[in-house]
Formats: structure tokens, C-alpha cells, sequence
């Protein structure tokens, strides 16, 4: 891929920069790298069908019958905040 000289571009007040027309209405991936560089890439978007299903996550496992049941529970009648959680709650924080 043939490399050109650099465009140097300005943003404004809010960040915002504008583009080459060549990203006119697409979809992109902004990926900040560190605080002086962020790379900007054209994405393909293909939409899912309705047909096509998620894959599962790999880590999430029904729950048993009793977990299910606790969780229910305690949904309904959780418990008493803790001290560290009151202190969050408080007006001073």
C-alpha cells in the first residue's frame, strides 16, 4: 500500500473532526491507541438474519433450579445495605 504525506487536519471545541469524502456516510471503528493517536477504519456492517442466532457466550451456564430460586428470593427481599455501601449513599459520599 502506497503511503502519502500526512493531512493534517484540526479539530474543534467538541473533538470533532472531519473526514476525506471518502468515509462519507460509513460506519467506522474509532480505536484511541494512546493520547496522541487514534485510528480511524472503515467498517463493513452485515447485518445478522433472521435466521442467523447469536452464538452462546461461552462462559454463561444456566442456573440450577435453587440458584435460580435464591436469586428470586433475594430479588424480592434483599438484604440491608452495608456500611461501605451506606457510606456511598450518603450525601457527603
Amino acid at each position: 500500500m502506497p503511503t502519502t504525506a500526512p493531512d493534517v487536519r484540526v479539530t474543534d471545541g467538541k473533538a470533532r473532526l472531519t473526514l476525506p469524502k471518502g468515509f462519507a456516510n460509513t460506519t467506522v471503528l474509532v480505536e484511541v491507541v494512546s493520547d496522541t493517536e487514534v485510528i480511524v477504519r472503515k467498517a463493513k456492517v452485515v447485518p445478522l438474519s433472521e435466521a442467523d442466532e447469536l452464538p452462546p457466550l461461552p462462559h454463561a451456564h444456566p442456573l440450577s433450579d435453587a440458584d435460580r430460586d435464591l436469586f428470586l428470593a433475594v430479588l424480592d427481599n434483599p438484604p440491608p445495605p452495608n456500611a461501605a455501601l451506606r457510606k456511598l449513599m450518603s450525601p457527603a459520599g
